[in-house]
């Protein structure tokens, strides 16, 4: 070999090592969210969740770490869960995952407080007192279809409950407006959503008791450095005017530390 061959291939190792060295480590978040205000438009990669994602890329980073998001349906992702991949799932309780002891599981703090709520016409309001207040003569509750919605199915699955089900959330604010149900279940950081983006406030009303209130934070599948690195954004989101301007946008507050069910 000549010395400028050595000196060639002394400089590529060189370079190789070098980007080795600075290799971003991907880690993937899961969401199976694909409605506002976490995911507008998984084409155009619109929605809280990019908008999250994209914050941790660039102004967040060490260089340690590249988040990827991947949309995904729940039972994708409990296999996921299952299996060896390595990940962290956004905007979930573990209720969700049957991880009220948090100890198959390392979860964040609170990044979301949310409710399943009750809506209804202004004109004509609903407030949920229990299971009884929805069974009322031609009183239909709209509901998304394959949802099973505890403390009121047992009811529903007798029949002392009328449900009517749509396929997407935005279906049953039609559905509402046109008199074809009296009151539908929504999360309410959807909903708050729908009500910037369809002028709808003044025309709504939400129940002040929900069928479930409860918390989002990050799962993160026992990854503890990652873990560390995500609780940390998160820990820091109540002085971050970045994080609090984007939750601004889609209608969305940070926690206050009220007491939820889950």
């Amino acid at each position: 070999m000549t010395r400028l061959g050595v000196l060639l291939f002394i400089f590529s190792a060189s370079l190789a090592l070098s980007s080795l060295a600075t290799a971003k480590q991907v880690i993937k978040l899961w969401s199976y969210y694909e409605f506002p205000p976490f995911v507008i438009s998984v084409a155009e990669k619109k929605g809280l969740t990019y908008d999250f994602v994209e914050m941790l890329n660039l102004f967040e980073g060490t260089g340690e770490y590249q988040f990827e998001v991947e949309i995904l349906p729940r039972k994708r992702l409990n296999s996921y869960l299952s299996s060896a991949k390595k990940g962290a799932v956004l905007w979930v309780n573990p209720l969700f995952f049957g991880d009220l002891k948090r100890k198959r599981y390392l979860w964040t703090n609170t990044i979301l407080e949310d409710e399943q709520a009750f809506i209804s016409r202004v004109q004509t309001p609903f407030l949920y007192t229990g299971p009884e207040s929805l069974m009322k003569p031609n009183f239909v509750l709209g509901g998304m279809r394959g949802h099973v919605y505890g403390g009121i199915q047992k009811q529903i699955d007798e029949g002392k409950i009328i449900r009517s089900d749509v396929d997407k959330e935005k279906q049953n604010i039609g559905m509402l407006l046109k008199r074809r149900v009296n009151t539908f279940l929504i999360p309410r950081s959807a909903m708050r959503f729908y009500e910037q983006q369809l002028n709808l406030s003044g025309k709504i009303y939400y129940s002040p008791k929900p069928l479930i209130s409860f918390t989002r934070s990050i799962l993160v599948k026992h990854d503890m450095e990652v873990f560390d690195f995500l609780s940390g954004i998160v820990d820091n989101f109540k002085t971050d005017d970045y994080w609090q301007a984007l939750l601004d946008q889609y209608g969305l507050s940070l926690p206050t530390g009220k007491k939820t069910d889950f």
